[in-house]
């Protein structure tokens, strides 16, 4: 196998939150593990049917035919892999990247537009893995590619003011705090690849395509999913 709204969730007697991570993120961190802590308990040829039917194959995408799930699993797993992880060191990372990243993504765009935001980066993670995985029938599993969107779409507008339109691919480039995390995500990437797949509990090798292609997908299309910001002017 190959690893790849805003408000508060409970409020205390004073009318603190006790959780301080927005709703919509904490239930997409309850969900995954959730799967993961069940996925033991579960018949191993039933797992090994929910493996190949919702995580994301490349093969399948090739020869749809003859799959656990049948030909939807084709479309449905460019998504549902995220659900699915390989093991709790896995799932742990991915979950706390995802929490930690999302807040300022989420508070930036909103429920919706964050969730189609989600669904973009997670999709083009799935893309990015099936263009350098293409004849693979191992199946990879994992939100890495979301947290890499997420991270990529962070990286569009965390390190100017708020109140500023998102600047242009060129101009967020030309940022080198941006270019420094672009490096060390990078070089992150290549620990994992080179031998440090044991690092978060995996099995098999890391999908680095598709952490490259979720995160393309959340730098590249942050725009699409943003409202139109007007730059501040003062009229005599």
């Amino acid at each position: 196998m190959t690893s790849d709204g805003g408000e508060g969730f409970g409020r205390g007697t004073a009318g603190e939150p006790i959780f301080l991570l927005p709703r919509l993120l904490m239930i997409m961190s309850l969900v995954p593990i959730a799967i993961t802590a069940i996925r033991p308990f579960l018949d191993p040829r039933l797992d090994m049917w929910l493996v190949y039917a919702f995580a994301f194959v490349p093969l399948r995408e090739i020869e749809p035919s003859g799959w656990p799930g049948g030909e939807g699993a084709a479309a449905w797993s460019l998504l549902t892999h995220a659900l699915l992880h390989d093991g709790w060191a896995h799932v742990l990372l991915n979950v706390a990247m995802i929490a930690a990243i999302g807040r300022a993504v989420l508070a930036r765009l909103g429920s919706g537009r964050f969730l189609a935001l989600s669904a973009f980066a997670t999709v083009g993670g799935a893309l990015g893995h099936l263009a350098v995985e293409w004849a693979s029938d191992a199946p990879m599993m994992g939100a890495s590619g979301l947290a890499s969107g997420l991270l990529g779409a962070l990286l569009r507008f965390v390190f100017q003011p708020a109140w500023m339109p998102t600047p242009g691919i060129v101009e967020s480039l030309s940022n080198p705090r941006v270019r420094g995390v672009v490096a060390a995500l990078v070089i992150a990437n290549l620990v994992l690849v080179f031998g440090g797949a044991s690092i978060i509990g995996a099995e098999g090798g890391v999908a680095w395509g598709a952490h490259l292609g979720g995160f393309l997908a959340g730098f590249l299309g942050f725009p699409l999913f943003e409202r139109r910001r007007r730059r501040s002017v003062d009229v005599a």
